[in-house]
């Protein structure tokens, strides 16, 4: 067949449609491939892989169940230490309430004793008192008797004689008055005075009876004024003499010296017994 020749210049398609073909075929490929790997997404893998990835999925989970125990375990251990705090805080607490209980009951042990020495103190701080009272009045009195007689103050003294006792004997002379005790250890200084009413507690007196006590040669006498008090404060001084032996197996017997008078003692014929 004749070929039919144009009558002008022929314009050739083929480049072009060549390309748009190879193009379509590229994207054909592309979307056939995208689809196989999204179909055969998850298959492909070997068993030995997904093994381990459900267990990666069982460990993860067993370690959030351990948390949460580690969680519960060390809750625990927090509450253990702070009820071994409590604990300890109340040991200590009952420790203290032991030692206070002790302390009470022995305070308990003590009390009707310091309660009688408490009493005992008070009778004689009311009969110092009372004493007191009535030693100012009687002074008041006499000044203003001897002011009336324009008497002189100065009474004369009264001197005590040795009544003949044996020469190894070392004498202690207690005077006792109406209100009050003096005890005479030297020829110039004064006596040691105090209320007749604090006898039984003066240190001074026990004192002295704990020095004569110590030697059987030492003797106690007592001066005794001429009045019922005297007498009567006499006899309270004995009653703590021979308490006092009782209590310390000493064996002292007092003597009695009366002084028929007010004016002082003089003792000088037992100078050699006295302090200068």
């Amino acid at each position: 067949m004749a070929r039919r020749k144009s009558s002008g210049a022929e314009i050739s398609l083929f480049p072009f449609l060549s390309i748009l073909v190879c193009v379509i075929g590229c994207l054909t490929m592309i979307i056939v491939f995208i689809n196989l790997i999204q179909m055969n997404k998850g298959e492909g893998k070997e068993p030995k892989e997904i093994e381990v990835a459900k267990e990666y999925v069982e460990l993860k989970k067993q370690q959030e169940k351990d948390k949460v125990k580690l969680d519960k375990l060390r809750q625990l251990v927090e509450n253990l230490i702070q009820n071994q705090e409590d604990l300890r805080a109340k040991r200590e607490k009952l420790n203290r309430l032991k030692e206070l209980l002790a302390s009470n009951e022995q305070i308990d042990s003590l009390r009707d004793e310091l309660i009688a020495k408490l009493n005992l103190l008070m009778r004689t701080n009311k009969k110092l008192d009372k004493d007191k009272v009535e030693l100012l009045a009687e002074v008041e009195k006499l000044e203003k008797e001897i002011k009336k007689r324009k008497l002189p103050p100065k009474i004369a003294a009264l001197r005590v004689q040795s009544s003949g006792s044996a020469s190894n004997i070392e004498p202690y002379f207690v005077e006792i008055a109406d209100k009050t005790v003096l005890i005479h250890t030297s020829l110039t200084e004064p006596p040691v005075e105090f209320p007749s009413a604090s006898l039984k507690q003066n240190k001074d007196f026990l004192d002295l009876l704990k020095k004569i006590g110590e030697k059987p040669y030492r003797k106690l006498i007592f001066l005794v004024r001429g009045n019922s008090a005297s007498v009567a404060n006499f006899k309270r001084a004995n009653s703590t003499v021979s308490t006092f032996n009782r209590a310390t197996g000493a064996e002292i017997l007092p003597g009695k010296l009366p002084l028929p008078g007010e004016g002082k003692v003089d003792l000088s014929v037992f100078a050699k017994f006295l302090k200068k």
